[in-house]
């Protein structure tokens, strides 16, 4: 059992799969919802005028448009900042160049990790060999 604090509203809570308690997890998708159908119903609106527009803050939008859960058009979402740099991120978390460097240190930090376990492998079948080779002797003999 994961105990968590609801970030929202700070109660203790049972983590399953969200990082919100379940009534602020209620909460969080009747925003989505109320944002998704301002959305269809006025193609074309910028968050800005979706929080003004329904009560949802503004952040809150943002965070839906980051994770991908809405659209509100490209030239649009672009204007959503990296969250690293600050460029513009194409209605993603991170821009191409950030997303560059993470993704390259985390396959270095990958490789070294596999290149231990590999060391690590040899090492335990070259003991095993030479343990082999001393038990065929003193069976030979």
């Amino acid at each position: 059992m994961d105990l968590r604090n609801c970030p929202e509203c700070g109660k203790i809570f049972n983590f399953l799969r969200t990082n919100l308690c379940p009534e602020c997890q209620k909460k969080d998708e009747q925003c989505f919802r109320t944002v998704r159908r301002y959305i269809a119903q006025h193609p074309g609106v910028s968050a800005i005028e979706v929080s003004k527009n329904t009560g949802v803050s503004e952040e809150k939008v943002l965070h839906f448009l980051r994770q991908g859960r809405l659209s509100i058009g490209t030239e649009k979402q672009a204007r959503l900042g990296c969250e690293l740099c600050g460029k513009p991120a194409l209605g993603e978390r991170y821009c191409v160049s950030c997303k560059d460097k993470l993704t390259s240190g985390l396959k270095k930090a990958v490789d070294k990790e596999n290149e231990k376990v590999l060391e690590n492998m040899n090492k335990r079948k070259q003991t095993a060999r030479m343990y082999t080779a001393d038990l065929r002797k003193k069976r030979h003999q």
